[in-house]
């Protein structure tokens, strides 16, 4: 049996692509194959890929030598740019999108090229399948690529900015599909564009995020957490108005508030 090797993992989904019968389906299928057929060949780095089609999706190995970086700045916007090229005379109802999750590691391949077994093989089709990434499919009904990439990967690219790859590009998200008992930090990112708010996001990655363990049943609103933030920085900035003075600032980013307290002030003139 071949030892496992390193590989870029990327598994891909159709969005709704149970509507419309066989026709389209093979149709959307087929786009999607000469599409990443296309990129493939277009790809600046050697290796050959193995891809193997997975129901209405594909799995996509993409070999070491080929950078993490070009996958996220290199593949996702080609595949974004054909997809749309591909949609550019449908029908609104035959519109061709992507659901992708990306991961990385070892994967055992055998001698004829069939993937056989690889943790990031099943982290990815999770990520792929996340409620984030459903979530922003809806919410973005125009995206042609919606993302979710692992932790892993995005700390080997977007910390360093490589090709280009900046924060604002992505959103932190907890990744969970709980009938699969998965739960995981990971990376929301559409191509070209903003991700949007999800109720899955989160300010911070948790401190050690968990794998393959059943979801908690209950989750916290981002909105409620920014609500009770705004709230405690009125109650505080009106306290300290009437022992103090209004030498305070109260600062909202996003879901959280920042609340600067520069000191007393001598009403009768002069610092105290």
């Amino acid at each position: 049996m071949e030892l496992p090797r390193h590989w870029t993992v990327v598994s891909s989904d159709i969005v709704n692509s149970s509507e419309g019968g066989y026709p389209r389906q093979s149709d959307l299928a087929t786009a999607v194959e000469q599409i990443i057929g296309r990129i493939e060949h277009r790809c600046p780095y050697p290796g050959s890929w193995i891809r193997r089609e997975r129901g209405d999706g594909e799995l996509i190995l993409i070999p070491a030598g080929v950078p993490i970086a070009w996958v996220l700045a290199g593949f996702l916007p080609q595949l974004r740019q054909e997809i749309l090229g591909h949609n550019r005379n449908k029908h609104p109802d035959h519109l061709l999108r992507l659901r992708v999750g990306i991961d990385s590691g070892d994967v055992s391949v055998d001698a004829a090229g069939v993937p056989r077994g690889g943790d990031a093989i099943v982290d990815a089709a999770r990520l792929r399948d996340c409620g984030a990434s459903r979530e922003a499919s809806v919410a973005v009904p125009g995206a042609p690529v919606v993302a979710v990439v692992s932790d892993e990967v995005y700390r080997r690219v977007v910390p360093a900015n490589a090709l280009g790859m900046e924060p604002w590009m992505f959103r932190s998200v907890r990744a969970v599909v709980p009938d699969k008992t998965f739960r995981a930090h990971a990376w929301l990112h559409l191509p070209s564009q903003p991700p949007p708010a999800v109720s899955a996001a989160v300010d911070e990655p948790e401190a050690s995020p968990a794998r393959d363990r059943p979801a908690s049943t209950s989750a916290v609103d981002p909105r409620d957490v920014a609500r009770r933030a705004r709230q405690a920085a009125d109650t505080h900035r009106r306290h300290d108005a009437r022992q103090q003075g209004d030498n305070l600032g109260q600062t909202v980013y996003g879901d959280h508030a920042t609340v600067t307290n520069y000191g007393p002030i001598n009403k009768g003139g002069g610092s105290a």
